[in-house]
């Protein structure tokens, strides 16, 4: 590969190496969060009450990029057995079709996510807590919906056959 494709193919790896990393430092702090609020409700009787919400806020990042990590990594939940009776010769074309499909559910699902925050911008919904806006949870959609469509987008141009 040269030029451009080779480009792509640095740009896609680091991009794919920084949500990762974003993905653990959430989940630390997720984990830390969540652990800390514990302790301190049931052993000193107090709670934060702006942890639960940091903590529900997280969460809904670390699932959708988390999303985004297993895709990459070929780890999603795939249901491999139906490609897995498909003979050789026609798994490329039945994964380039089962891909446009996919293409098209996460172009509606990145569209559904950015109207939303849109919506909730316009509206100027904020948490109850914290006194943000709402849209910063909502925005994980739309994020993880344009990256996932991009790693797919860029296995069906590569025409990427998954050794089985």
């Amino acid at each position: 590969m040269s030029g451009p494709g080779r480009a792509i193919t640095r740009i896609e790896a680091a991009v794919g190496r920084a949500v990762e990393g974003i993905t653990w430092v959430l989940t630390g702090v997720l984990v830390l969060l969540v652990s800390v609020n514990v302790f301190a409700r049931y052993a000193l009787g107090i709670g934060w009450f702006w942890a639960e919400e940091v903590t529900r806020l997280v969460f809904v990042w670390v699932v959708f990029l988390g999303s985004y990590v297993a895709l990459r990594r070929k780890q999603h939940v795939a249901m491999d057995f139906v490609a897995a009776r498909v003979p050789r010769r026609a798994l490329p074309a039945f994964l380039t079709v089962t891909r446009l499909f996919v293409l098209a559910f996460l172009g509606v699902v990145a569209w559904s996510g950015i109207e939303l925050v849109r919506t909730t911008l316009e509206l100027g919904r904020v948490t109850p807590i914290l006194g943000i806006s709402a849209a910063w949870g909502y925005l994980g959609v739309p994020v993880s919906a344009i990256l996932m469509f991009l790693e797919v987008l860029r296995e069906t141009l590569v025409g990427e056959v998954p050794s089985t």
